[in-house]
């Protein structure tokens, strides 16, 4: 039987941020990766041998920045939508790993009304 989660952690493998079904992990590194060539960044999420990924949080936060920011400056209902679900894992993780972004509320038009939601699940022991 192969593996049932995808960790992500960081580089150093000191931490796990996230360590969601197999499945769960490969779609969301999938979107963050076609997400990140559109934005021009790179994500910081690296797969690696073990079945998981190694996220490098500098790079990770400023992927996350960008993503937080392009949803911001967006009132395209439709890209809010594609992008919601993909940031708030994001800032999770971000947030999972000791890192934080910028952000400007009076223009997040509700995004983070999930967020504690996300938080629960994605909930990591360390």
């Amino acid at each position: 039987m192969g593996p049932l989660s995808y960790e992500f952690e960081t580089a150093g493998r000191t931490r796990t941020i996230w360590d969601p079904a197999l499945k769960v992990g490969k779609l969301y590194v999938s979107l963050a990766q076609g997400a990140g060539e559109l934005l021009g960044l790179p994500t910081g999420l690296t797969p690696n041998e073990r079945g998981g990924c190694d996220v490098d949080m500098a790079t990770f936060q400023t992927f996350t920045q960008g993503l937080y920011d392009r949803y911001c400056s967006t009132r395209h209902l439709v890209l809010l939508g594609l992008i919601k679900g993909l940031l708030i894992s994001s800032i999770v993780m971000l947030e999972n790993g000791g890192g934080t972004i910028v952000r400007t509320p009076e223009r997040e038009a509700g995004l983070l009304e999930d967020h504690d939601s996300f938080r629960r699940a994605m909930w990591v022991e360390n």
